[in-house]
């Protein structure tokens, strides 16, 4: 084989070569080795054709050395030969081949495993020391630059809720865990920044409360209500009412316990979802997802500015006037907190700093994101699970007297263009490369 062949095989392994073409001039017969476990050894044998290769390897540069991970996680991580003989993307490390190359870590071993097969290819490799496994992950996270990341981070995070948002047990919990999830290991160092996505919806509805949207804009209360008796109302003894009114005259404890399941669980099912992307499938899966969300209630904070609206409850307490300081309500699920004897609706609605963000619903969003990207688990009765999730929130939003029919709706149409948009935004080369180095962080 002559320097032209020892240069592809270079490429092909994923070296980078730093000679002239004119450096290997014999040729050079090379012995191949296919070891069973897909292990490359050390040897020491003294025979032309390792001699040459080990010169001609010494004169390349191995580029896909990691620079932060765990080396011992990443040597690991080499692909196996694929029966397709097709090029494999190893996630953990971007490395790319077609050879079953991996090292050992026993230093001792240093014989050569020979084969008559004329297709495998020996290696001749360094052995790795225990220090360079055992150093590395520490390095990657104890550093300066991690450091400095943490302080910026502390101070941001403090200052925004101590001087501005205000401070509670819960602001300083959550960023007890985070700091700890991020300094644990490299595997919670990754999943700390990949839950930043959802941190940040957290700190922008926190921070609604801030310049509430009843400042901004009118707010809509008969005629919304009109709009919706027009389109979805219903008679009853000879009379027009919404299906919010109907609903509070006729209402099932079956189904207040049902709806209250379905409602309770707006949130959970979607996040839960989307770590099950992060875990099982892959980490662009879980940007896509998290990322829709997040665009979901951007649209959805926007539009609360743009059109304050009254939901059906407050028409049935306050009527059409203006009350600014009307406190949450639980409205219709006040029958599930009596049937199972604990106040949870309760609880939660009385912390509601703002009532007038009935349009539109993002209850009824999030399911429909869990519709939009349920392909990806490739799982069809899951899929169908989330189809029927997602018309049991609707039904919930109305039936408990939270949302009219119209909120429901714009809801999701805010979580459809959400999608859209992130679909739209992603295929630009220079927000794609973000995403890629995004989930090469995660």
């Amino acid at each position: 084989m002559h320097s032209h062949g020892l240069f592809l095989l270079g490429k092909q392994l994923g070296f980078q070569t730093i000679f002239g073409k004119d450096s290997i001039e014999d040729e050079t017969l090379i012995k191949m080795d296919t070891i069973p476990n897909g292990h490359v050894t050390h040897t020491n044998e003294l025979n032309p054709s390792s001699s040459v290769l080990s010169t001609f390897l010494s004169n390349f540069t191995f580029i896909t050395r990691p620079r932060s991970l765990s080396q011992s996680r990443t040597w690991k991580s080499y692909q196996r030969k694929q029966r397709n003989g097709l090029i494999k993307h190893s996630e953990k490390n971007s490395l790319y081949h077609q050879l079953s190359i991996e090292t050992t870590n026993d230093e001792n071993n240093n014989q050569t495993k020979t084969d008559s097969n004329a297709n495998s290819v020996l290696i001749d490799l360094p052995p790795r020391t225990s220090s360079e496994s055992n150093d590395d992950t520490d390095k990657s996270i104890f550093t300066l630059e991690h450091f400095l990341w943490i302080l910026t981070v502390t101070l941001f995070y403090f200052a925004w809720f101590i001087l501005i948002a205000g401070i509670s047990f819960i602001h300083v919990l959550l960023y007890l865990v985070l700091i700890s999830l991020y300094v644990l290991s490299d595997r919670t160092r990754r999943f700390a920044l990949a839950i930043l996505i959802y941190l940040t919806y957290l700190l922008l509805y926190d921070a609604l409360h801030l310049v509430p949207n009843y400042t901004i804009s009118k707010v809509h209360i008969l005629d919304v209500y009109l709009i919706e008796k027009k389109l979805f109302g219903i008679y009853h003894d000879g009379h027009l009412m919404t299906l919010n009114e109907y609903f509070r005259l006729k209402h099932v404890p079956f189904l207040d316990v049902l709806s209250g399941i379905c409602y309770l669980n707006w949130i959970p099912i979607p996040i839960i979802y989307s770590l099950y992307l992060y875990r099982y499938k892959s980490k662009r899966d879980y940007i896509d997802f998290a990322f829709t969300f997040l665009l979901t209630n951007m649209l959805g904070f926007i539009i609360y500015y743009i059109v304050p609206a009254a939901p059906p409850w407050y028409v049935a307490l306050y009527g059409f006037d203006m009350n600014m300081k009307a406190p949450g309500s639980p409205a219709g699920f006040i029958h599930f907190d009596q049937i199972i004897g604990v106040k949870i609706f309760s609880s939660m609605y009385s912390k509601n700093a703002n009532v007038f963000a009935a349009i539109p619903s993002l209850h009824a969003a999030y399911p429909v994101i869990t519709v939009l990207y349920g392909s990806l688990s490739k799982k069809l009765w899951l899929h169908i699970g989330f189809v029927i999730f997602t018309l049991g929130v609707w039904f919930s939003a109305v039936y408990s007297g939270h949302h009219y029919v119209i909120d429901v709706l714009a809801g999701g149409t805010c979580a459809l263009t959400a999608f859209l948009l992130y679909r739209l935004l992603s295929r630009q080369p220079t927000i794609n490369r973000l995403l890629v180095a995004y989930s090469k962080l995660i």
